[in-house]
C-alpha cells in the first residue's frame, strides 16, 4: 500500500538525497494541522526524536549522516492536537565553528578540508549529539556515540550543557585526560523496568582497550565497571536482561593509527577481520566474572531485545548483517546512492547458554529490516513482537521505505516469524515507536508513532498507525521537512 502520489514517478536515490537536505528552521510550540483521521482516545504524551538536522558545514558536505548536528524534535500529543517544537542541540563545538566561520572538528565519516596538515593527530571529534534521546528521572539527554550526553529542557528543548553525571564521566588519569577527557556514554542505554536503573556503555582505546559498563541509579548517581577487551571493536548497541548485559563484539575493529594520523576518517578505518568469530560478552549485572562465548562472524548495529529462559539460557534477537557496511556515503549525492550495495540486516535469533558455553543462531525472517523497537513493557522480558523499518524486495538504498511487524516464532518452533509489511515508497518512515493502548493491554495492542518524509511535498508528517495492521489512524503535517533521523523516545502522559 504505497503512500506516494498516484501516477507520480520518483527516482528513489533522488528522493533520499532531497530528504537529507539541511533543515535550519526552528519553530516553537506550533499547532500541527491534522491531515487525516483522528488521534486515538487515550493517546497522550510526548514523542522526542533525534537525528542530523544539517548535513553540511561552511561549503563542505558531510560524507556520513552520523556527522550531522543533532536536531531534537518534540511532539506533544494531547486530546486531538499535536504541538511541535524543534531545536538544534547547542553543543560547544557547534558554537565554536559558528564563531570561527569554518569547520574545526573531524567527524565519524568526514575529515577537515586541507588533507593531512589539518587532520593529522587531531583526535578531538565533534560531539554532534545526534543519535538518540533518553529520559532518566527528570533529565532529558541528547545522546551521541563517543562522548558526553547533553542535558536539555524537556519542554523548551533549550540546551543546558554537557552532562557528566557529577564528574563520573570525566577521565581521572593523566593519559586519559590527554587523549579522551570525556568518557563515552553510548546512544543505546536500557532501563530496567524492575529497578529503574539505567545501563549504558562506552569503549576506549589505549594500551588496554576497555569497555565501560555504566549503571545509573534512579537518583542519577553513575558508577562504571571496566572490562578489558581483546581488540578495539565497534559496538553500537547492547542487550539488557534480568541478570545479564550482553555485547556482540563482531570481527570489525578500528585501525586507530590510520585515524589518528589523519590518513582516513574513523568509518574508513574500520576493518573487517576475515575468519574471526564474533565474541559474545555476557556480563552479570550484579557482579561476577564475565562469560565469553563465540558466534559466527557477522555485524550487528541494533538488537531487538533479549530475555532469559527458565533454564538460564539467554535469547537475543538482532538484525544481523554478514559484515560491516563500511565506508563513507554522501546521502545527498544521488549517484553515490545509486551505486550503494551494502549488506542487508535480517532478524536473527540467538540462544546463548552461559553454562554450556554455546551459541545457536537462526534467521527468523527473510525481509531485511533495521531500527527495531519493542513494546516497552516487555523490555528485558519475554516478548513475541518486534516492529522495525523494513525494505521492499529489490531495494538497495541505505534507508527503509517500509515498516514491518514481526511476530516471532516459538523458541523451539520450526516456522519463521510472521510479518505484516507496509510499503511507504517513495516516502520514508522513521523508526517506529510502540505505545500500549492501556497500561494493562496485551502485548502489541496499541499504536505506532512514526515520522514520514513525503517526497511529493518535501514535507514531513507525524503518523499514528495501528500497531497490528500498520494502517494510518491519524496524520499531522509539519511546517517543514526533517531529514531522516535515528532514534526517539515516547514519554507516556498517562503515567
Amino acid at each position: 500500500m504505497p503512500d506516494g502520489t498516484p501516477g507520480a514517478s520518483f527516482d528513489p536515490p533522488a528522493v533520499v538525497a532531497r530528504a537529507f537536505a539541511t533543515q535550519d528552521e526552528e519553530v516553537t510550540n506550533v499547532s500541527l494541522p491534522r491531515l487525516s483521521g483522528a488521534l486515538p482516545e487515550g493517546l497522550r504524551g510526548v514523542l522526542y526524536r533525534n537525528g542530523p538536522g544539517t548535513l553540511e558545514a561552511f561549503g563542505t558536505r558531510y560524507q556520513h549522516p552520523f556527522d550531522g548536528d543533532g536536531m531534537i524534535r518534540r511532539y506533544a500529543i494531547e486530546g486531538d492536537a499535536v504541538r511541535y517544537t524543534n531545536r538544534y542541540v547547542r553543543t560547544r563545538e557547534r558554537h565554536e565553528e559558528a564563531q570561527a566561520g569554518r569547520m574545526l572538528y573531524r567527524g565519524f565519516g568526514t575529515n577537515l578540508p586541507g588533507g593531512l596538515r589539518r587532520n593529522g593527530l587531531r583526535m578531538r571529534f565533534k560531539n554532534v549529539a545526534n543519535t538518540s534521546v533518553a529520559m532518566h528521572g527528570e533529565q532529558l539527554l541528547a545522546l551521541w556515540e563517543g562522548g558526553l550526553p547533553h542535558a536539555l529542557d524537556p519542554e523548551t528543548l533549550e540546551t543546558r550543557g554537557r552532562h557528566d553525571f557529577a564528574g563520573a564521566l570525566r577521565a581521572q588519569d593523566a593519559l586519559g585526560r590527554l587523549l579522551s577527557p570525556e568518557l563515552p556514554f553510548s546512544a543505546h542505554p536500557a532501563v530496567c523496568p524492575r529497578t529503574g536503573e539505567l545501563f549504558n556503555f562506552g569503549t576506549i582505546p589505549g594500551r588496554e582497550n576497555t569497555l565501560l559498563l555504566h549503571r545509573v541509579a534512579p537518583n542519577g548517581e553513575l558508577t562504571s565497571r571496566r572490562i578489558a577487551l581483546p581488540r578495539m571493536p565497534f559496538v553500537h548497541d547492547m542487550v539488557l536482561t534480568e541478570r545479564w548485559v550482553v555485547f556482540f563484539l563482531t570481527p570489525v575493529r578500528f585501525d586507530v593509527a590510520r585515524a589518528l594520523l589523519g590518513l582516513s576518517t574513523p568509518v574508513e578505518a574500520i576493518r573487517q577481520d576475515p575468519g574471526t568469530a564474533t565474541d559474545v560478552l555476557c556480563v552479570p549485572r550484579d557482579g561476577g566474572e564475565p562469560v565469553w562465548l563465540e558466534a559466527n562472524p557477522c555485524f550487528v548495529f541494533h538488537h531487538a531485545g533479549g530475555y532469559e529462559l527458565p533454564d538460564g539460557r539467554i535469547v537475543v534477537h538482532s538484525f544481523r548483517m554478514e559484515g560491516f557496511p563500511g565506508g563513507a556515503v554522501d546521502v545527498q549525492d544521488a549517484e553515490q546512492l545509486r551505486s550503494f550495495h551494502g549488506p542487508e540486516a535480517f532478524l536473527t535469533r540467538y540462544v546463548l547458554d552461559p553454562d554450556a558455553g554455546t551459541v545457536t543462531e537462526r534467521r527468523v525472517h527473510e525481509r531485511p529490516g533495521e531500527l527495531p523497537t519493542l513494546d516497552p513493557r516487555r523490555a528485558s522480558r519475554p516478548h513475541a513482537l518486534v516492529w522495525a523499518g523494513a525494505k521492499a524486495a529489490g531495494t538497495t538504498l541505505p534507508v527503509y521505505t517500509g515498516l514491518a511487524r514481526y511476530a516471532l516464532p516459538p523458541i523451539e518452533g520450526g516456522d519463521d516469524a510472521v510479518a505484516v509489511f507496509r510499503n511507504f515508497a517513495p516516502d520514508l518512515p522513521s523508526e517506529p515507536l510502540f505505545v500500549p493502548r492501556t497500561p494493562d493491554a496485551a502485548e502489541g495492542e496499541g499504536w505506532l508513532l512514526t515520522v514520514v518524509y513525503r517526497a511529493a511535498m518535501h514535507r514531513s508528517e507525524l503518523c499514528v498507525l495501528d500497531a497490528e495492521t500498520l494502517e494510518t489512524l491519524a496524520s499531522f503535517g509539519l511546517p517543514h521537512h526533517v531529514p531522516p533521523g535515528f532514534h526517539g523516545l515516547f514519554v507516556d502522559g498517562r503515567t
